[in-house]
């Protein structure tokens, strides 16, 4: 099972213990102002779904633990479920206390290196709502391009945010690894970024740092 590390995170698998976080985060007024919601057991079977894409396409999005104290932040990774145009990296921070951080950048800046060089993609995108001007701030600070809009399924309309491979570039401070190994060196990295600590996103904090629906 593949882990991310960051400095101040680890981008681990999809498990049970995560459940109770995203129920509570799917119950959330935070959720709400995305048009998302449910009961818990509405959340479980979503939660259910995003295990199952990991079996079925091979990869799927990660649970984010804070390194010192093992909580679950949110969830980033990629994501392409049946239906949806083209594969994405999508990226939820679940507590309102979690955001400004730089949590969502520090974990998509890993997991895009990770599908660049371990996954050898050529491009992804994340699905960003219009009014969504936080996770749109997020995905320019990753170096991603607007790159028109599309029709969910649901049909939603919603803007489409285009990251390119990164050049070579120095170690990546965030790297894929088998779990219980020692971490890999020589993965493809992205270009410079500011600061990880502390690096927080501008925008409209009601609508939070996410990209990409709920399963």
């Amino acid at each position: 099972m593949t882990v991310l590390d960051t400095p101040r995170l680890r981008l681990v698998p999809l498990a049970e213990r995560h459940i109770p976080a995203y129920q509570a985060f799917i119950a959330s007024p935070r959720a709400a102002a995305l048009g998302w919601g449910g009961m818990p057991h509405d959340a479980w079977r979503n939660f259910a779904a995003m295990l199952g894409h990991g079996l079925l396409r091979g990869f799927a999005p990660f649970a984010l633990e804070a390194r010192d104290d093992g909580r679950t932040l949110g969830l980033c990774g990629p994501w392409w479920p049946d239906g949806q145009k083209e594969r994405e990296i999508k990226w939820h921070i679940w507590r309102a206390e979690d955001e400004g951080k730089g949590y969502a950048f520090e974990a998509a800046r890993a997991c895009l290196a990770h599908v660049f060089g371990t996954l050898g993609w050529q491009t992804v995108v994340s699905y960003i709502g219009p009014d969504n001007a936080r996770s749109q701030s997020l995905a320019r600070r990753l170096g991603a391009q607007e790159d028109g809009t599309w029709v969910t399924p649901r049909g939603t309309e919603v803007l489409v945010f285009r990251h390119q491979p990164p050049l070579p570039s120095s170690p990546t401070r965030g790297e894929a690894r088998p779990e219980g190994q020692s971490v890999a060196q020589g993965q493809p990295v992205l270009a410079p970024a500011p600061s990880w600590e502390g690096a927080g996103v501008g925008g409209a904090p009601a609508k939070g740092t996410d990209a990409g629906g709920p399963a």
